[in-house]
């Protein structure tokens, strides 16, 4: 009988720390209303048209340039070899490549006054020979920094490619 008494108490005491951390964790998602989201998916629309555009100095403004690139096909990577990729891909005359952020899957998280984080879903489409074809969808977390009203993605994570 103790032994229940002191499972149940514990049961109580786990439950009512809980709630309060699972309302916590809850509460950091910014509402899609807030300022804070729209400035995020103003910048995600922004960086991407570059990319889209095939702009390399556009894009490459998106960056900070410290900036960490994870992606679970090719590991760690930084600003100057992203900013090489991304002008041979762009350079590419035979294949062009676009990207289309899943619009109901972005979520923005605040992260003080350093600036934010974007988690979201998007999807890449390939066009080969003027016939265009989706390529992979995956999964993105970005780390934004404001620094002085300039917004950069510090650091950047992809993956789940499907």
């Amino acid at each position: 009988m103790k032994s229940l008494i002191t499972c149940i108490g514990l049961v109580v005491m786990t439950v009512a720390f809980a709630l309060p951390v699972a309302a916590q964790q809850q509460g950091n998602v910014v509402q899609k209303t807030d300022p804070l989201y729209q400035k995020v998916a103003e910048l995600d629309s922004a960086m991407f048209s570059a990319y889209n555009k095939r702009n390399l100095e556009g894009l490459m403004n998106f960056f900070s340039p410290d900036l960490e690139f994870y992606d679970d096909r090719s590991g760690l990577t930084d600003y100057a070899h992203n900013q090489a990729a991304f002008k041979k891909n762009f350079t590419d005359p035979v294949h062009s490549s676009r990207r289309e952020l899943v619009k109901s899957s972005l979520e923005v998280y605040r992260l003080g006054s350093f600036g934010a984080l974007a988690i979201g879903v998007h999807k890449f489409y390939g066009t080969f020979n003027g016939k265009e074809e989706l390529e992979a969808t995956a999964k993105f977390t970005e780390v934004w920094e404001n620094k002085n009203g300039k917004w950069q993605v510090k650091r950047e994570m992809s993956y789940d490619h499907r």
